[in-house]
This record gives C-alpha cells, structure tokens and sequence, in this order.
C-alpha cells in the first residue's frame, strides 16, 4: 500500500480528441495488467463457480430470473444515489472503486466485504462510494462495462453491479450477450428501452472508460479492484490485492 499524489483530473476524451481506437489501444495496453494479476484471478475465479456460490446460471440470468434480488435492492434502499455515487454528496471522504464486472476478485469484495462497507461508512456520512468500471478482461469485459454505465444513466449503477456479482458466471468464459446484460436490468425493474440505448451509445460510455484507462496509468494501478480514497487528510491508494473491510476503514480514518 503506498501514498499517492494528488493528480490533475484528466481531460475528458471529447477535449483530447479521444476515440473508440483510441479505448480499444488503452484496453490492450491494460492486458498487460490483467497478465500480472492472471495468478490471483485464476485462483478466485473457482470461487465463482457456474454462476457464483448461489448466483443463477447464465440462461436464468438471460430470462430475468437472478439471485439476491431483493436483498440487492434492500442494501441500497433508502441511500442517495446519482450516477456513479452512493452515499450523501457532502461526506468528506470519497471511496472510489475502479472495478472489472467479469473480475472474480472484485466479487470477492462485492459479497464478502462491500456491505459491511456500506453499512459502516456510507449510510453513517463517513464516506460516499464512487464506482468506476474499469474492463481489463477482454472485449467481453468492455461489453459489461457498457451495461454497467447504462444502468448508472438510471441511478441504478450500484445495484446493477451489485447484482451482476452476486450472479457472476465463470471469467473463463465470454457471457455479456445482450440478453445477459438485459436479463439483469430486467430483474431490477430498469426502462430496457432507455437502457439498452444507453448500452449502444459510443459517446457516453467511451469517454468514460477512457477516463479510468488514464486515471489507473497515471497512478499504476496493479489491477481490480483498486481503491482510491481521498479527503482532506490526502489520498491512499489501496491496489494488489482484495482489502477487507476494516482495511477500507482504516484508510478513510486515515484521510478524514
């Protein structure tokens, strides 16, 4: 775990004439990250099974019929919500998550230690939560992602992701087709028309995407999930490996 330097936010890709080459050039150069990480990944993807300890199977998820639902929904019931972020907009810290939703180890925080987490720091005004989709496992990863960002045009970013790793099917094989994706915005109510619009629109989920890409480069980021938290004490970033909640606690302390 090291400090990290404040950096100057990076430019959106409309002010650098970013493009969809210009993604699929960073995705690649991020393969080289996921290499570095494939041991871990290897490791946690048997925990992921066929659909997750629990999780419905990639066919029921394509017909809408997941796992959890109702306990998604319930942890996040009642907690502001805008776009990429949970928690009150005015808390001092800011936890930041850069994810991959085909990441076996960013399930493994998502089921394990996100609810405490949220429980702890979020609903108690010590944090906010921003979630960031960060697709380094392939094209499948990207599609994914767009699901994701989608579901963030309806508030609905954090049970989307949620939900998806509840139900995660196994990272060696390529599931986000487009009844799978729509599968989980069907199990939680979502507009399918808006969201799979959203899901299709290059210029909103790019520049996104390529704003992580920049962010994870600038800061050498080891692979997902890494955690960035900041407040008016500094930053910390918290990158390797899967911290546990207590981990995330002690470095929102840190930088109150």
């Amino acid at each position: 775990m090291a400090d990290a330097k404040k950096k100057t936010p990076p430019k959106r890709a409309a002010e650098t004439g970013g493009s969809r080459r210009g993604l699929w050039i960073t995705l690649i150069a991020a393969g080289a990250v996921a290499i570095v990480v494939a041991g871990v990944l290897i490791f946690l993807s048997q925990r992921s099974g066929e659909g997750g300890a629990g999780g419905a199977n990639a066919a029921e998820v394509e017909a809408g019929k997941l796992k959890g639902v109702q306990e998604v929904e319930a942890r996040f019931a009642g907690i502001p919500q805008e776009g990429a972020v949970l928690g009150d907009p005015d808390a001092p810290v800011t936890i930041t998550e850069f994810a991959d939703l085909r990441c076996p180890a960013c399930r493994l925080f998502a089921t394990d230690y996100f609810p405490t987490v949220v429980d702890e720091l979020v609903k108690t005004g010590k944090a906010k939560y921003e979630f960031r989709i960060w697709p380094i496992l392939g094209t499948d990863a990207v599609l994914a992602a767009q699901a994701g960002i989608a579901a963030q045009q309806q508030n609905k970013l954090f049970e989307y992701q949620d939900l998806w790793y509840v139900n995660q099917q196994d990272e060696s094989r390529d599931y986000a087709t487009d009844a799978y994706v729509d599968g989980v915005a069907q199990a939680l109510g979502l507009d399918l028309e808006q969201f799979q619009a959203d899901r299709t629109d290059d210029a909103l989920w790019t520049p996104l995407i390529q704003d992580v890409q920049v962010i994870a480069a600038q800061n050498n980021f080891g692979g997902t999930p890494t955690f960035l938290i900041s407040g008016p004490g500094g930053e910390k970033i918290l990158t390797g490996s899967v911290p546990e909640a207590s981990t995330i606690a002690d470095a929102v302390a840190e930088v109150s």
